[in-house]
């Protein structure tokens, strides 16, 4: 359980970042309201496959009204990319913000930054982390909100310096730059000083980058989102032995998402952290609520999720052959992705 003084997901009205414009003007975003996506049905299923017409409800919220913070944050090395957003340190400025912090708790911060375009794309990611309230600190990392703001065309925006302007439509109608592939989360990693999967986070961002396809179209260019989340630890290793028992574990944490009725739609190396370290964070990793089990690893990146009645049985089908691979070629050296 957290302690009592332990700052609440909601507390904040606005944040202020500063080192995110060329000329050193702060950035003030005020908060956000996520936008949920279409679910996916199983329609016509036997019912022993579904856990009925719907999705399962929200559970219950614990958190207390809304708060009025404000909060002052000034943002670091970049240290991880994805389709929708770059990932970055945080630092709080005590001094800039409401005096109250000063006696509250909170653990290592990133700040992920929308990419051009693709502001909505982080209200839906903010939605699931709002959806899944009781896994933050056991199964995802700790959310702190989502914030917008909207910038004038002429503000030289530093998140965005190698983002297009203007995005052509790619294969399935999805929004890429001009080369192709896409680039992996790695939204609440360490720096890449230790990762061993010889893939370089090259501030430059000159590699191909992938836009998730979305049934709406693209946000203005000049709307910026964020979210603020607990920062995580590394990845799991490659070409060294794997801990014992992390399948099981693995397959036990996505279990618990399919009871809330969540697909993460993204089993991947890059979107399994390991959990903070006690020694680096005054916040406790928390029980699943689900299993009463603390996690070693925490799940991110749900900008593709979605929710869906399907019986959570049906989903470990799934979950337990794509976990498998994963693992199995990891002390090989080889990342597994469900495409393959």
């Amino acid at each position: 359980m957290d302690p009592p003084n332990a700052v609440a997901a909601n507390a904040f009205v606005n944040v202020t970042l500063s080192g995110v414009t060329k000329d050193a003007t702060p950035l003030i975003l005020n908060r956000g309201v996520p936008r949920p996506n279409k679910p996916y049905l199983l329609d016509g299923a036997p019912k022993i496959a579904i856990t009925g017409k719907r999705p399962r409800k929200r559970l219950p919220s614990k958190l207390p009204p809304p708060g009025n913070l404000k909060f002052h944050l000034a943002l670091g090395n970049k240290i991880g990319r994805g389709r929708v957003g770059r990932v970055y340190e945080a630092t709080i400025d005590l001094t800039k913000s409401s005096p109250e912090l000063s006696k509250m708790v909170l653990p290592p911060l990133v700040v992920k930054v929308s990419r051009r375009h693709d502001a909505k794309k982080l209200q839906r990611e903010a939605y699931y982390y709002e959806e899944m309230e009781c896994l933050q600190g056991s199964v995802i990392p700790r959310y702190y909100g989502l914030y917008q703001t909207t910038i004038q065309p002429t503000t030289d925006f530093l998140p965005w310096t190698h983002d297009k302007v203007n995005r052509r439509p790619g294969r399935h109608g999805d929004y890429s730059d001009e080369s192709g592939s896409d680039s992996d989360s790695e939204e609440a990693s360490k720096a890449a000083s230790n990762d061993d999967d010889d893939e370089e986070d090259n501030d430059d961002d000159q590699e191909s980058e992938v836009y998730s396809s979305d049934e709406e179209e693209p946000a203005a260019p000049t709307v910026v989102s964020i979210l603020i989340l607990e920062r995580l630890g590394d990845r799991l290793p490659l070409r060294k032995p794997l801990p014992a028992g992390i399948q099981e574990e693995l397959e036990t944490i996505y279990s618990d998402l399919a009871q809330l009725g969540v697909d993460h739609c993204d089993i991947r190396y890059y979107n399994m952290l390991s959990a903070p370290s006690p020694a680096n964070s005054p916040l406790p990793s928390l029980p699943s609520p689900f299993t009463q089990r603390t996690y070693g690893w925490r799940l991110i990146d749900f900008d593709n999720a979605c929710k869906s009645n399907m019986n959570p049985m049906v989903f470990y089908g799934y979950h337990h052959d794509v976990i498998a691979r994963l693992v199995y070629n990891l002390p090989w050296g080889v990342i597994f992705e469900p495409w393959d």
